[in-house]
């Protein structure tokens, strides 16, 4: 089914109702309930007006309770469904009677379960809403986390407002979307679960974001899709503006059973989703890790279609093996011309080091003043497009006299500023078991600067952050 009406209206929503609200909590099963996600909205400080329906109860937590969301004494922008799935129909009917906007069905028990019962239902509630001004979302769904309007999905979950949004058919996925933003810095501007996908799909919502003017980035991911032609012309049309990051389950023959019982999508074949990604310029990656490396890429970095590395380390094991990374992840490593070298030669030496790239200069590592002598040099060479500077962690517990991390981050930022269009991918490996590589990361990431978890996800993230802008560039002509 297709919504002719757009998504959109009464979004983010003034009011919210919440149908299937207990007296008190009485989880008695996976998942949330009326009442759990009641209790998430009031802590998060939604300042709207929330609404508790229960026909056999007259407050609940000091809130008036309501029998229907028909008997709400205004009209409703969004009402989340959580009663058992055999009631839900009726609670949709009360829905379009009291003109109630959005309707997002959390309750499970629908198509996905491959069920005769559960399609009946589902049927009955797409007959329900043909023809209605009423957008359903789900069902089996989390709905919505927007931090800028106190809208929380789960409990505990930061509340950052950003740049980046985010579409999932999984409430899992949107949860460790939402840990991994908080986790490397990265805000959000929406996050929505939808589930089923059984009257908004991902194409809905995709043409929604792609005028949100708090979305810079969208990412995705997606078991199935109802309308591939519809799908392909929405993220065509929204990648010439704003990168589309895909992480796409279901294209094994074993994630695909999975998907069908998931969210009852048929996941389609491999060959023809990355038919897909070429053509529509979309960004793919397998995890939300990937997901989150690219998106610190297009924080962080200007456009960049090239892909030569100047790749800076320390100790010639290293440089061996961050050269066949490059080379695995589609990372051109060029020789430096003998001008680079020569120029390099006045502020290093080669005892125990190497100017050949892959570069082994520990030197920059001990040595701030080096470090803002050679960079430059690296990023002068013409057949230099990044440099990736590889730190390890035991860098930042070592104490004086080596440079503190503070001394670092200031020292990048300003070669940074002085190099111009040139990134700085900077990732950072774990060299020493007593602090976590994670901490540095974050702390090198507030401050600005290009930094990854792993030098294989700097060199990944590039690759496809530099396709993205080539793509964009092609159109663009």
């Amino acid at each position: 089914m297709n919504n002719t009406n757009g998504f959109g209206k009464g979004f983010p929503p003034r009011n919210i109702a919440i149908v299937g609200v207990s007296r008190t909590d009485h989880l008695q099963h996976p998942g949330y309930t009326g009442y759990k996600l009641l209790k998430i909205l009031q802590e998060g400080g939604f300042p709207g007006n929330i609404y508790p329906v229960n026909p056999k109860a007259d407050f609940i937590d000091d809130l008036r309770a309501y029998p229907t969301v028909s008997a709400i004494p205004e009209p409703v922008d969004l009402v989340t469904i959580t009663v058992p799935a055999h009631i839900v129909p009726r609670s949709v009917e009360d829905c379009i009677a009291a003109g109630a906007k959005n309707v997002q069905i959390c309750t499970s028990g629908f198509a996905e379960t491959g069920q005769e019962e559960g399609q009946q239902l589902t049927d009955q509630i797409s007959q329900l809403a043909q023809g209605e001004d009423i957008r359903i979302i789900g069902p089996n769904c989390m709905g919505f986390h927007v931090p800028s309007d106190k809208m929380q999905m789960f409990e505990e979950m930061p509340m950052d407002s950003g740049p980046m949004a985010f579409l999932s058919q999984s409430g899992g996925h949107a949860r460790v979307f939402l840990l991994n933003t908080a986790h490397v810095g990265i805000g959000v501007s929406k996050v929505i679960s939808y589930g089923n996908a059984l009257m908004l799909d991902a194409s809905d919502f995709l043409e929604y974001l792609a005028d949100d003017p708090q979305t810079k980035i969208i990412g995705m991911y997606l078991e199935g899709i109802k309308d591939g032609r519809r799908f392909r012309e929405a993220v065509t049309s929204v990648t010439r503006k704003k990168p589309v990051i895909i992480w796409k389950g279901g294209l094994t023959e074993a994630g695909a059973r999975a998907a069908r019982s998931h969210t009852a999508s048929l996941a389609g074949e491999k060959q023809i989703w990355d038919a897909f990604f070429k053509q529509t310029g979309a960004i793919k990656v397998g995890s939300i890790e990937e997901m989150m490396d690219i998106a610190v890429s297009f924080l962080n970095l200007n456009p960049s279609t090239g892909k030569r590395a100047a790749v800076v380390g320390a100790g010639g094991g290293d440089t061996v093996a961050a050269g066949d990374m490059c080379a695995e992840e589609g990372i051109e490593v060029p020789p430096l011309s003998l001008q680079t070298q020569n120029r390099l030669l006045e502020h290093v030496y080669l005892i125990n080091q190497g100017i050949m790239n892959p570069l082994d200069l520990p030197i920059l590592m001990h040595d701030l003043s080096i470090m803002r002598q050679t960079i430059p040099i690296l990023a002068a060479d013409p057949q230099v497009d990044v440099i990736i500077l590889r730190i390890g962690s035991l860098l930042f517990s070592i104490g004086d006299p080596f440079p503190t991390k503070d001394e670092v981050i200031q020292c990048l930022l300003e070669i940074q500023q002085e190099i111009g269009n040139k990134p700085i991918l900077i990732p950072i490996t774990n060299d020493t078991q007593e602090e976590p590589v994670d901490k540095h990361v974050r702390d090198l990431r507030d401050a600005g600067l290009a930094v990854y978890a792993s030098f294989r996800g700097a060199c990944r993230a590039f690759r496809r952050f530099t396709t993205y802008h080539r793509y964009v560039s092609e159109i663009s002509v």
